[in-house]
């Protein structure tokens, strides 16, 4: 399946397997919105295949991208837990499978102890995620933190059939690594013509993995 990867990491395989059973299957296409921010629904998504983004619109238009998932996490279960509203909307950047449950499907689950553990702790490691994410964006290079991303979705990308190369355009790579676009078109640039990276239109393959690595790692290879 897709061991060591988001909730499922975190609970038995037959809890995973009660909670997926629960839900409604669900097919999105690429681009298809699963949540939308604002919305005061309460369902949850398991998502089971394919990868996901969150991002978030500001009051002034101005949109973020904060966070790409994939088979093996949640999406939603913020407002299932807390009842509120959307705190970002969910849209499919690859084909995307998920079971959906009712919020109130999702926290009777929550009520059942080894759930509740698993989630906590699933739930704390996005949290150490997000701050790891914002330390580099204010520490490292940007071709650093480029190639911790590149490695962050090639990862995500594995669980997919085929393992298809990142499909993100070039301004919302920018926008998850905090960089302008001109500066990851640059560092793109410079990995293409190192032989590291293949760049086609809004996609993204990585050709050296070792030296990107590397390079994530600051070994001197940059």
């Amino acid at each position: 399946m897709y061991p060591g990867v988001g909730l499922f990491a975190h609970l038995a395989q037959q809890e995973w397997q009660r909670l997926c059973d629960a839900g409604i299957p669900v097919h999105f296409p690429p681009r298809a919105v699963l949540l939308r921010q604002g919305d005061p629904t309460e369902h949850v998504h398991l998502i089971v295949a394919g990868c996901v983004k969150a991002t978030r619109c500001e009051p002034d238009g101005s949109q973020a991208l904060l966070t790409i998932r994939s088979a093996g996490d949640v999406v939603g279960d913020m407002a299932a837990v807390d009842r509120r509203p959307r705190s970002a909307t969910v849209s499919a950047l690859t084909d995307v499978v998920t079971h959906l449950l009712s919020g109130e499907q999702f926290r009777r689950f929550l009520a059942i102890p080894p759930v509740a553990t698993g989630f906590a702790t699933y739930t704390v490691g996005r949290l150490r995620e997000a701050d790891l994410q914002r330390a580099e964006m204010a520490v490292l290079p940007v071709r650093r933190r480029l190639a911790r991303t590149l490695l962050r979705l090639d990862r995500e990308a594995r669980h997919l059939p085929g393992r298809p190369p990142v499909r993100l355009p070039q301004w919302e790579l920018a926008e998850l690594i905090g960089a302008s676009r001109n500066a990851v078109v640059a560092e793109l640039t410079v990995l293409r013509d190192q032989g590291v990276v293949v760049t086609r239109r809004r996609e993204i393959a990585i050709a050296d993995e070792r030296r990107l690595a590397a390079i994530a790692a600051d070994l001197g290879t940059d």
